[in-house]
């Protein structure tokens, strides 16, 4: 027999979503437990072949995910793994990545509304997310498909876009990424003009890939909080000619720059044991990981960004019951209920909806 107060909740809950225009799926649904949790950065069920299928809205319900960036990615057929982690192979001719993007979108939003999972578009969806009903924040990993063009940022949010991350693994006209020596010296005029449009289109804008040049740029560009949606803090940075692990790092100057800009930075889930300068082995590591994040830039500026099925070929987590255990492990620390919220999601989705709320295309 169901609570008085589940069905008070989930009566809220469905006139909310009348409210915003986007009614609730028409089957039971399993109740999120709290602590609710977003996740800055995921590549969950697009990558990994599942024999006997899934259904991310269960998934996400039973391991309380309900806010998660969910990113696309535009570059994959230039790039492939090399010793020293991914790199560019090829060179993409003149508009096919905007071709690829546009079919990879379609079947993204295709197997969304397969699984009955509703997409975060407003603010509205957003505060549907914090009180527990899921959303899934289209991203994308790499402003490629733009093709220099910061116009078609339009086309990409009335494709359900709300998070776009400036560079990943291939060239760019916007700015420098951190796997290939700078050519450009940080953020590009166009790369200017793609930030001042994300903030006009109300998009998050994404630094995570970008040298330590392109996160002055951005913060110089716009006055909007960026993220950095996933790595991990070292204390300088590395460069292209480092391991993929380091030169993927996140200098503690940058991160506390975003931070004070009112960012937030994500630590992925990649296990590494060959180091012992990167701490992160199991969940119990990860948990620990987050606290030092949080003595560094401050609670109000970390996030979940696991990365998670685009971290290879090491990795400590499989799947949200994995971050489950990490918010559990979390829990049982001491840690005030409000600074445990603002990492768990509250600090993703604060920036989130000021984002969305500064739209003024």
């Amino acid at each position: 027999m169901k609570s008085a107060y589940i069905t008070r909740r989930r009566a809220a809950l469905g006139a909310a979503a009348a409210l915003s225009g986007l009614a609730l799926p028409g089957r039971a649904q399993t109740p999120v437990r709290k602590p609710y949790v977003a996740d800055m950065h995921s590549h969950y069920g697009m990558f990994l072949p599942r024999l006997f299928g899934m259904d991310m809205d269960k998934h996400m319900r039973e391991n309380r995910i309900t806010l998660l960036s969910w990113a696309v990615v535009d570059d994959r057929p230039w790039m492939s793994s090399t010793a020293n982690g991914n790199r560019q192979v090829a060179q993409p001719q003149a508009g096919q990545i905007w071709a690829a993007f546009q079919g990879t979108m379609a079947d993204y939003r295709g197997r969304l509304a397969g699984w009955k999972v509703q997409q975060a578009l407003t603010p509205a969806d957003v505060d549907l997310a914090l009180a527990g009903e899921p959303r899934v924040l289209l991203a994308c990993e790499s402003a490629n498909f733009l093709e220099g063009e910061p116009e078609r940022l339009a086309q990409a949010h009335a494709m359900g876009v709300r998070h776009l991350q400036l560079v990943h693994f291939i060239r760019s006209p916007l700015a420098d990424h951190q796997t290939a020596d700078p050519v450009h010296g940080g953020l590009t005029a166009v790369g200017g003009k793609v930030v001042a449009e994300c903030k006009r289109q109300g998009m998050v804008v994404d630094l995570a890939h970008s040298t330590a040049s392109v996160v002055d740029g951005t913060l110089d560009a716009s006055e909007a909080a960026p993220v950095w949606s996933h790595s991990w803090i070292s204390p300088q940075g590395g460069t292209s000619r480092d391991p993929g692990y380091i030169a993927r790092s996140l200098s503690l100057p940058a991160a506390r720059k975003i931070a004070a800009r009112g960012g937030a930075i994500g630590l992925w889930c990649l296990r590494l044991s060959s180091d012992p300068s990167y701490a992160v082995t199991s969940k119990a590591t990860y948990a620990d990981e987050i606290m030092r994040m949080c003595d560094l830039v401050g609670p109000q500026h970390v996030a979940f960004g696991t990365d998670m099925e685009g971290v290879w070929p090491g990795r400590m987590m499989n799947d949200y019951a994995d971050l489950r255990d990490v918010i559990d492990n979390l829990g049982k620390r001491g840690i005030s209920d409000a600074i445990l919220h603002g990492v768990f999601i509250g600090n993703y989705a604060r920036i989130v909806k000021a984002a969305m709320n500064g739209r003024t295309a």
